[in-house]
């Protein structure tokens, strides 16, 4: 097959995850998130294969991306699949009360309208990054749209991130755009001795780009720096646990967003579509590390296997 039919092939794949993430939302088999994030993989691996002999391909992955999640932003088709454009701009009214007092909003989700009485589950600085007056599903989209433009120079994760259900989701104003914009500027941009203020902005946004952060350390045997992520971490919290170490425990560390202090079962975190952007960013970023790593334990199991053999 020809360098061309397959960039075809690849768009319809990206195009492909769209019908994928409705049956994720509105027929209830979420654990098609699974394809969802594999098809991500190879439209990156692929692209990356061909866009030397196919140069407008990453180009036209990305531009129909956008073209798609401004749609969406602007005529709601395939839109409010999420409380976070209008519960994260609003916990910025609690102040230093993040986590001691919970906050009213009310939002509309597939047509319908819900009203929540909800504490902040994410780490403080997260609600506060937006732009007043603006709605929230920009600064995600924009999020999206500036970690697209970092990882621009590598075609694999520029046309993985840009695979059509990603910018769905920005469009919809998942507020994890913001710490995966984070963690690409700390990971991907060659920031220098600069390069930590990137990295303790992504630890105050949300709780999942922290376990990234200290992945990729402990993954790159950076034991030291991984540690200092977990201390910077409790830094931030500092001043809320010395506040309401109740709230800090219960809604940032158990994550509830309510009063009873319970966790969600594994299966929330495991099909929760927007907690799979952090895996698909971590592949599409890492994907040559991650597969020379692979293929080296492939190698090694095999020699075991042969070793052990008659």
């Amino acid at each position: 097959m020809d360098a061309r039919a397959q960039a075809v092939l690849l768009l319809l794949g990206s195009l492909l995850t769209l019908p994928l993430l409705v049956g994720t939302t509105f027929l209830g088999f979420t654990s098609l998130i699974v394809p969802i994030v594999a098809v991500t993989l190879v439209v990156g691996w692929g692209a990356s294969r061909v866009a030397r002999e196919v140069p407008w391909l990453v180009p036209a992955l990305v531009g129909v991306g956008a073209a798609i999640a401004v749609f969406s932003l602007l005529t709601g088709v395939l839109n409010g699949l999420s409380d976070e454009p209008y519960s994260t701009p609003a916990y910025a009214s609690l102040g230093w009360s993040l986590y001691s007092r919970p906050v009213a909003f009310s939002y509309v989700q597939y047509g319908s309208v819900h009203v929540e009485n909800s504490y902040d589950v994410y780490l403080p600085l997260l609600t506060f990054v937006q732009v007043p007056g603006l709605d929230y599903r920009w600064v995600s989209l924009v999020a999206w749209g500036g970690s697209v433009y970092l990882l621009r120079r590598d075609a694999l994760a520029s046309a993985g991130f840009a695979t059509a259900w990603i910018p769905v989701l920005a469009a919809n104003g998942q507020n994890d755009f913001v710490p995966l914009f984070a963690l690409t500027l700390a990971f991907v941009v060659p920031l220098g001795r600069y390069r930590w203020p990137a990295e303790v902005f992504a630890l105050a946004l949300k709780q999942l780009a922290n376990v990234v952060v200290v992945a990729v350390h402990l993954a790159r045997r950076q034991y030291g720096q991984a540690a200092l992520a977990l201390v910077l971490t409790a830094a931030i919290l500092a001043p809320f646990l010395y506040l309401d170490p109740g709230g800090v425990w219960c809604h940032v560390i158990v994550g509830d967003p309510g009063t009873t202090c319970t966790g969600h079962p594994w299966t929330f975190f495991v099909f929760k579509r927007n907690y799979w952007l952090y895996p698909s960013w971590v592949g599409v970023v890492f994907f040559r590390p991650l597969s020379s790593r692979t293929r080296r334990l492939v190698a090694r199991f095999r020699a075991i296997g042969r070793s052990d053999g008659p």
